[in-house]
């Protein structure tokens, strides 16, 4: 009896075999594309390849990126866990200061488990002559001083100072009180040479616990600054910090001057 069945079920496994094949593992289709298809401007430049391979059950390819210039090969795997495509990437940067490249080319040749070749993603290249520019800097440096009594309760307090064109600021910078009552800045532009003016002004304020500081205002009220090719930089650019304090017991709600 035990024979028969075994006899049967080995008859009937043959004849489900014969009936539904198993299909071999192997790649059904694979492509390629380029992320730019024209490129001009500056070298070198980074092409970016985009392939996609698609299997028709589980198993591992073996691939490569064949190129127009002939360089040395690799080899890649890619696992599959089921019938489906997955994507691959190569780059390529190629091109020097000046020149033309057309009819450049990569493509991904599968090894295994079948051979078969992609379309060629083809893409020209055009390098154009780079101007090399001198950066020229241009600098305002000072300080802005305070006196008086209590002067080392300005220590850490911020001013901002800028540098205007017209309306527009091309530069600016923080910088915080010392204990001495010094205030350093220094003020940079790129190759924008003319007249400017430095002007100052506190950073936001803040409540302070005992009393406040007040920022009243800075003498001179802004300074006219000329940088020229000839006189790229202006130092000692200072001003004058005319600040007061007041207790919060005084009963004084509100300071007609900004107060950190």
């Amino acid at each position: 009896m035990r024979v028969k069945t075994v006899l049967f079920i080995a008859l009937f496994i043959a004849a489900t075999a014969a009936a539904f094949p198993i299909e071999a593992f192997k790649v059904t289709g694979v492509s390629a594309s380029v992320s730019e298809p024209e490129y001009r401007g500056f070298c070198p430049h980074k092409f970016v390849f985009t392939g996609r391979i698609t299997v028709n059950r589980e198993g591992t390819v073996r691939y490569t990126w064949l190129r127009s210039d002939d360089a040395p090969r690799k080899t890649y795997t890619l696992a599959f866990e089921a019938a489906g495509t997955k994507t691959v990437t190569h780059e390529w940067e190629l091109g020097g200061a000046m020149g033309t490249l057309r009819d450049q080319w990569a493509r991904i040749e599968v090894l295994a488990p079948n051979s078969l070749l992609s379309n060629k993603a083809m893409f020209d290249l055009e390098c154009l002559p780079q101007m090399r520019m001198e950066r020229k800097v241009y600098k305002v440096s000072g300080r802005a001083i305070a006196g008086g009594e209590h002067v080392a309760w300005l220590e850490g307090l911020q001013l901002k100072f800028k540098l205007v064109s017209g309306t527009r600021t091309v530069s600016s910078c923080t910088a915080a009180f010392t204990r001495d009552g010094i205030c350093p800045y220094s003020l940079v532009v790129f190759n924008v040479p003319g007249s400017y003016r430095v002007v100052v002004e506190p950073v936001h304020p803040t409540d302070a616990d005992k009393f406040y500081l007040c920022f009243n205002s800075v003498a001179p009220a802004f300074i006219i600054v000329t940088l020229t090719e000839e006189a790229p930089e202006a130092v000692n650019k200072n001003f004058d910090l005319v600040w007061s304090w007041r207790h919060l017991d005084m009963g004084e709600d509100h300071f007609d001057s900004p107060c950190w």
